[in-house]
C-alpha cells in the first residue's frame, strides 16, 4: 500500500466550492497561500538540433509551482526541460533561492523540485492534497502574478478527459496570462488540480486532476518510481451490428475487440486476438471503448489500463472468448527509457551523434524535427509505431539528419532525414553499431544503405579521415562524435 508522498511540487491550484460553515475564510487562507505559491525562474540550454556538437544560447523561462512537502515543489515538467539552473521566488519578494530538479515524468507532465535553504524552508509551507472534483464544481485558481503578488480567479469544471497518461479537467475561467503552473484549491485550501494550458483567449483552461497528481506523488513510496504502464494491445470499437455478430456478442453484452497483442507487453500470454474486452476492475466497457466513472462520467477505457495505474500493478478483466465469458488477470507492464526504440528526448543530456563524410547522424526521438521528405515519412512511421512494435533487433533508429556539403558528397543532397539500414552490409540497430561497422569497409569503400532510398551513399575509406578533417574545419565542427560510451571531455 503506497502512502501519500510527503512532498509535491506546486503548479496552479484549484479551489473547491465552499463546504459550509466549516470552510476556511479568505483571511485564514491568505498566509498559507503566500507560504505555498512560488514562482520559478529556470535557466535552460540545449544542444542545437542541426549542430549537435554545439550548445545553443541560454535563456530563462518563468513558471509557477506549489509547495507540497518539506523542501519540495510540484510543477509542470515543461518548466524544467533542459534546465541548467533553477531559482525559486516567493510571494511579495524579489529574492531568488536555489533549487534542484529531483524528478521529472514528461509523460505525466509533472516534476518535483527540491530546496534546502533554511531561510526558504522557514518561509514556505506545504498545502495538502484534496479530494476529486467533478462537473460543475467551482474553484479558485491561485498563482503568483507580476511582481510575485498573489492573484486569483474563479473557475468551473465543464468536462473531464481521461487517457493513458492521466485525467484532465477542462475549466471555464478567466485568466490574466498563460496560466501554466497555476494552482487550483478548495475553499479548505487543498490542492485539487494544476493548470497546464489555456485557450479560447484565456477564457478556458485545462488542469491536471488531483487523482493524477496524487498518483504521481504516491508512486515514489515503495521500491522506487514505477511510472505509467506502456501500451500492450490494440483494440477497435464494436459500434456496428455486423461486427457485434461477428464477435459473438449477445444483445446485453458490450465491449471492444482486441485486434493485436504485442509480444512482451501488457496482456501478452493472457489476452488473445479476437477477444472482446467486456470489463476492467469491475468497470463495464461499452461498444465505444468507454466506461462510467463514479465522479467524472464517461471516460476512455485507456484510463483504466494505464492512466490511473502504476506499472507492475495487476488488473482483473472479463473477456468474451469463443462465445464464453471468462475472467482473466494480467500485469500492467511499463517501458524503461532504455527499452524504447524511440526515446522521449535527450532531457538535459547531450544527444548522441556522429559526423561521417558530411553525414550528420542522429538518434530518432519523439521530439526530433522531421521533414516531409521520403525519409521523413519513414521516420514518422517509426516514431508513431515505436510504442507498439515488439522488441526486436532494431533497438534504436539512427538516421541522417542533414549533410554538410563537400566535394566528396556531391550528388547526395537527397540523403536527408533518411533512416540508415546498413553500413558496409551490417545492420544498424543502435549507435554503438556505427563505429563497429566502419571497421570493415566493403573493399575500398564505406557503403551506407537506407530504408527510403534505392541508391547508396559511397565514400572512399582511405580518404575518410582527410574528408572529415576538411569538413570539421569548414563547418567549425568542434567534435565529430559523441556516444554514451565515449569518455566525456
Amino acid at each position: 500500500m503506497r502512502r501519500l508522498a510527503t512532498a509535491v511540487i506546486g503548479l496552479t491550484l484549484l479551489l473547491a466550492a465552499p463546504a459550509g460553515p466549516a470552510a476556511a475564510k479568505d483571511e485564514d487562507l491568505a498566509p498559507k497561500l503566500r507560504a505555498a505559491l512560488v514562482r520559478l525562474h529556470v535557466t535552460t540550454q540545449s544542444y542545437e538540433r542541426t549542430a549537435p556538437w554545439k550548445l545553443g544560447n541560454e535563456y530563462t523561462r518563468s513558471g509557477r509551482g506549489v509547495v507540497v512537502g518539506d523542501g519540495l515543489i510540484l510543477t509542470k515538467s515543461s518548466h524544467v526541460m533542459n534546465q541548467r539552473m533553477i531559482e525559486i521566488a516567493t510571494a511579495n519578494s524579489a529574492r531568488r533561492y536555489p533549487g534542484k530538479l529531483r524528478h521529472v515524468d514528461r509523460r505525466v507532465g509533472l516534476a518535483l523540485i527540491e530546496f534546502d535553504d533554511p531561510n526558504l524552508k522557514k518561509a514556505l509551507g506545504p498545502l495538502p492534497l484534496g479530494e476529486p472534483v467533478k462537473l460543475d464544481d467551482e474553484f479558485e485558481i491561485h498563482y503568483l502574478g507580476r511582481d510575485n503578488i498573489p492573484e486569483r480567479t474563479n473557475a468551473r469544471v465543464i468536462r473531464a478527459i481521461a487517457g493513458s497518461t492521466g485525467l484532465d479537467l477542462q475549466l471555464r475561467a478567466s485568466l490574466s496570462d498563460s496560466g501554466d503552473g497555476q494552482v487550483a484549491l478548495s475553499k479548505e485550501g487543498k490542492i485539487v488540480g494544476l493548470v497546464t494550458s489555456t485557450y479560447g483567449s484565456r477564457q478556458q483552461a485545462t488542469i491536471l486532476s488531483i487523482e493524477t497528481i496524487r498518483q504521481y506523488m504516491e508512486d515514489f513510496e515503495d521500491d522506487g518510481y514505477h511510472g505509467r504502464p506502456g501500451p500492450g494491445f490494440w483494440t477497435h470499437q464494436l459500434l456496428r451490428g455486423d461486427l457485434r455478430t461477428y464477435y459473438g456478442l449477445a444483445d446485453n453484452q458490450h465491449g471492444i475487440a482486441i485486434s493485436r497483442v504485442v509480444p512482451g507487453r501488457t496482456g501478452d500470454g493472457v489476452l488473445k486476438e479476437n477477444d472482446v474486452l467486456l470489463s476492467v476492475d469491475g468497470y463495464d466497457i461499452d461498444d465505444e471503448g468507454k466506461f462510467v466513472h463514479e465522479v467524472h462520467g464517461r471516460l476512455s477505457s485507456s484510463y483504466l489500463l494505464s492512466g490511473r495505474r502504476y506499472a507492475g500493478d495487476r488488473v482483473k478483466a472479463k473477456v468474451l472468448r469463443d462465445g464464453a465469458e471468462i475472467e482473466v488477470e494480467f500485469e500492467l507492464k511499463g517501458q524503461k527509457p532504455g527499452e524504447k526504440r524511440v526515446p522521449d528526448g535527450y532531457g538535459a543530456g547531450r544527444p548522441q551523434f556522429m559526423v561521417i563524410g558530411g553525414l550528420v547522424l542522429l538518434e530518432l526521438t519523439s521530439s526530433s524535427g522531421i521533414s516531409r521528405s521520403s525519409g521523413g515519412v519513414l521516420l514518422r512511421r517509426f516514431r508513431e509505431r515505436a510504442n507498439w512494435d515488439p522488441p526486436g533487433k532494431r533497438k534504436r533508429v539512427i538516421y541522417v539528419d542533414r549533410i554538410l556539403q563537400d566535394v566528396s558528397n556531391k550528388g547526395f543532397e537527397e540523403v536527408y532525414h533518411q533512416p540508415i539500414k546498413t553500413i558496409n552490409g551490417i545492420e544498424i540497430n543502435d549507435f554503438e553499431g556505427v563505429p563497429k561497422a566502419l571497421e570493415t569497409p566493403e573493399g575500398k569503400y564505406h557503403v551506407f544503405r537506407f530504408d527510403g532510398l534505392e541508391s547508396d551513399y559511397v565514400i572512399e575509406a582511405a580518404k575518410l579521415d582527410e574528408i572529415n578533417k576538411r569538413i570539421a574545419d569548414k563547418y567549425k565542427v568542434t567534435r565529430m562524435r559523441y556516444l554514451e560510451s565515449d569518455e566525456d571531455e
